[in-house]
C-alpha cells in the first residue's frame, strides 16, 4: 500500500488540489450569490412582517410596494431554485477559482507526468529497465502515465457536474430564456458535456506530450516542469497570435474564431462553429505533438546519450 501511494503521490497531490479548488469555488459562488440572506431575513421579519418598523433597514423603502418588490424579487429560496445543474456547473467553472485550471492544467499535468517518470531518466534507472524489456515496451509503459494524467481535468469537471446535480436536485431544465445555442446545449447536454470532456482529454494529452518531450531535456525535474509550461505558453501564443491573428484574421480574412484558437480556453463555446472548429485545431495539435514526441524518442541510442551527456 505504501509503495502504491509513493508511486502515485503526484496523482494524489494534484487530486487533492483539484478537490480543494472545487470546494473553494462552490463556497465562493454561494457566498457571492447568497451573502445577503441574513439581511434579507431581518428585513422580511422586521419590515415586511412589521415586527419592528423602527429597524434601520426599513427606512430604505419609501413605501410598502417597494418593500414587497424587494421581498418577492430577492427571495433566496426562489433564487436558489433557478440554478439548475447545468447553469450551476457553468457558473462554478467560469467564475470560481476552478477557472484558473484553464492555465494551470498544463502545469499540473506536467507535474504529474514529470513527477512520475522524470526520476527514471535523471537517475539512470531507465537503463536498468531497458535490460529487462524491449525499448518500445518501455516507452508504452511510460506513455501510460500521460494517458492517465490526461484524465485529471475531465474527472474534475465530472465531479463538479455531479455536485451541482446533487445541489440542484438533479434539475437539468433551464429556468430562464436561452439563446439558440444555449438551448441546443440544454437539449443535448450529455452530448455537449461528453464532447467538452473529450476535448479536455485531448488537450491534456498534448500537455502531457510536451512534458514528456521536456523530460530528457534537463536533469532537474522542476526545471523540466517549468520548461514544459513555458513551451505551452509559446504554443498558445503561436496558435492564437501568429496562426489566427496574423494568418487567418489578417491575411485570409477569416474571423470570428477567437475562442477556437485560444487553446487555453477550451471550456466554453458561444456557437456551434467555435465548438466544432475547436476539435479540428485540437486534433491537429495532438497529431503534431505525437510526431514531435515520437521523433524525440524513436532512437534509443540518442536517448541514452542525452542522459549520459547530462550526467557528465
Amino acid at each position: 500500500m505504501k509503495r502504491l501511494i509513493q508511486k502515485n503521490r503526484y496523482f494524489i497531490i494534484v487530486s487533492i488540489i483539484m478537490i480543494i479548488l472545487i470546494g473553494i469555488s462552490f463556497f465562493q459562488f454561494y457566498e457571492e450569490q447568497f451573502s445577503y440572506v441574513d439581511d434579507y431575513n431581518l428585513i422580511k421579519e422586521n419590515c415586511y412582517e412589521e415586527k419592528d418598523l423602527e429597524y434601520d433597514a426599513c427606512k430604505v423603502f419609501p413605501n410598502r410596494e417597494a418593500l414587497e418588490i424587494y421581498i418577492e424579487g430577492s427571495d433566496p429560496v426562489k433564487k436558489y431554485e433557478t440554478y439548475d445543474a447545468i447553469t450551476l456547473t457553468y457558473n462554478i467553472v467560469s467564475r470560481g477559482l476552478i477557472a484558473t485550471l484553464q492555465y494551470l492544467s498544463p502545469l499540473l499535468i506536467a507535474l504529474v507526468v514529470l513527477g512520475t517518470v522524470h526520476s527514471e531518466f535523471s537517475s539512470g534507472m531507465f537503463e536498468n529497465y531497458l535490460l529487462q524489456m524491449d525499448y518500445k515496451k518501455y516507452l508504452k509503459k511510460t506513455y501510460k502515465v500521460v494517458l492517465k494524467a490526461a484524465l485529471i481535468t475531465p474527472l474534475t469537471l465530472l465531479l463538479i457536474f455531479f455536485v451541482a446535480s446533487v445541489l440542484s436536485g438533479f434539475d437539468y431544465t433551464a429556468n430562464y430564456e436561452l439563446t439558440e445555442f444555449m438551448q441546443w446545449k440544454y437539449n443535448y447536454y450529455i452530448i455537449y458535456g461528453a464532447s467538452v470532456l473529450l476535448l479536455q482529454y485531448i488537450m491534456n494529452v498534448i500537455y502531457g506530450n510536451i512534458a514528456l518531450y521536456c523530460c530528457k531535456k534537463h536533469k532537474n525535474k522542476f526545471v523540466a516542469i517549468v520548461m514544459s509550461f513555458i513551451l505551452f505558453l509559446v504554443l498558445d501564443i503561436l496558435v492564437y497570435i501568429v496562426i489566427y491573428g496574423i494568418l487567418f484574421a489578417n491575411v485570409l480574412g477569416i474571423k470570428g474564431l477567437t475562442d477556437t484558437f485560444n487553446i487555453a480556453g477550451y471550456w466554453f463555446f458561444l456557437s456551434v462553429k467555435e465548438w466544432a472548429f475547436s476539435f479540428v485545431v485540437a486534433f491537429i495539435l495532438l497529431v503534431l505533438s505525437f510526431v514531435v514526441l515520437r521523433t524525440s524518442y524513436q532512437n534509443k541510442e540518442k536517448v541514452v546519450l542525452a542522459y549520459e551527456s547530462q550526467v557528465s
